[in-house]
Formats: C-alpha cells, structure tokens, sequence
C-alpha cells in the first residue's frame, strides 16, 4: 500500500493510478482519503457501494445543513434549472 501527500498526489495522479495498489492519500500527516484499485472496474461490490451511499449522504447532508438549505429549495432550484434547459 503507498502513502502519499496531496502534492505526491497532484503531480504524479496518472502514475498513481495506474499503478495497481491501494494509496493512501495524506493531508497534513493526516489520513484524507483513499483510492482503491477495483479487480472488475465494471463491478462495485455491494458492501463498498453501500458504505459509499452512506459516506456520501452524510457529506451531503452536513452541506445542506450548513447552507440552510430545505428538500423544497432544492426542488425549486431543480425544476428551475430543467425549465433553463427547455
């Protein structure tokens, strides 16, 4: 498993990624974030994709919850945007 600094991160993604093992990607010594290589890109294991579903709500969640915004703002902004693209 590699270890790597966002800056590592940013100047050598391709590499990185293509390298084939699991890096983890640090921010001020600290764990940020994960990439882990897929065995069949084309296949999310069902407990990842839960686990992400999750991570993922939660984040999204606390955006909302710091912008104040309601289920019914992001509905306006939606059918606003759809009636932009007609």
């Amino acid at each position: 498993m590699r270890v790597t600094g966002l800056r590592e991160l940013r100047e050598n993604l391709s590499a990185l990624l293509d390298g084939g093992e699991p890096v983890l990607v640090t921010r001020h010594g600290k764990l940020s974030g994960l990439y882990l290589p897929l065995d069949d890109p084309n296949h999310i294991p069902t407990e990842l994709s839960r686990e992400l579903a999750g991570v993922l709500g939660r984040h999204l969640a606390g955006l909302l919850d710091a912008h104040g915004a309601t289920e019914a703002d992001i509905q306006e902004d939606f059918d606003a945007h759809r009636r932009r693209r007609r």
